[in-house]
């Protein structure tokens, strides 16, 4: 365990000195202030304006993932061509480090996000009242559906490079709003990109007591997301013990 903080301790050192971190807090404040935009000259209810918030993170999310993922990597292409993590004595643990960094940072931006628009909101004369139950479960259901995104986009950055990283989180997001739509219907709880949305539609309307029951679909893709997550850590971990650094070029 001490040797695990230490390899966490090591790469939250060198992300600090990179974009990685204020990048986080710029995707929330400017995600805050474009949705402010809306919820000031949109003429929805007030729980519409909230859901269309939920929406928007959901769908930024894969995005935010491919460029963060590509930092995270090309810090370390840039640092001797990966040998810093590749000569490491236990690399299942460095891999692991770099994704609980990549995490928690998301997780935290999330919730940031979500607090800042909660402050605004109120701010606009609305009834709604945020419950700290909103601010801090939503943005968290949204990040837990995303691990396996995370996880997925961080091989993609190593083995291919950064601009395929961002590419594929453009794709994802906009493979995620697709999935909102009827265009979903029937098949969404089965692909990783249509989890946030969906799954973060349900946790208002829980939270905001206007569901009662899980239904098939949203059993189906907790299953669907848990099993996934852990086959793609699985496949991160192994690939990661064979990796010699080469990657496809940009």
């Amino acid at each position: 365990m001490n040797e695990q903080f230490r390899y966490i301790k090591s790469d939250f050192y060198k992300l600090w000195h990179s974009p990685f971190v204020m990048l986080h807090f710029g995707f929330s404040i400017c995600g805050v202030g474009m949705v402010m935009i809306y919820v000031l000259f949109s003429k929805s209810n007030e729980i519409n304006k909230l859901a269309a918030f939920f929406q928007l993170l959901a769908v930024a999310f894969p995005f935010a993932i491919g460029i963060v993922c590509q930092i995270a990597a090309e810090q370390e292409a840039r640092a001797g061509n990966f040998q810093n993590i590749l000569t490491l004595p236990n690399r299942a643990k460095s891999i692991i480090s770099k994704l609980s960094i990549l995490l928690f940072f998301g997780l935290l931006s999330a919730i940031l996000c979500t607090a800042l628009f909660g402050v605004f909101f109120s701010l606009t004369g609305s009834t709604l009242a945020i419950s700290l139950e909103i601010i801090i479960l939503i943005p968290t259901v949204i990040w837990g559906s995303n691990i396996s995104i995370y996880i997925f986009q961080y091989l993609i950055a190593l083995r291919f490079g950064g601009n395929f990283c961002i590419a594929v989180g453009v794709a994802g997001s906009l493979l995620s709003a697709l999935l909102q739509t009827g265009l979903g219907t029937g098949i969404w709880f089965i692909i990783p990109y249509g989890l946030g949305i969906r799954f973060s539609e349900f946790a208002l309307k829980k939270a905001l007591s206007l569901a009662v029951h899980i239904d098939l679909e949203i059993k189906i893709g907790i299953i669907f997301c848990v099993t996934a997550t852990s086959v793609i850590m699985g496949v991160i971990i192994f690939w990661f013990s064979k990796y010699d650094g080469n990657r496809i070029s940009d």
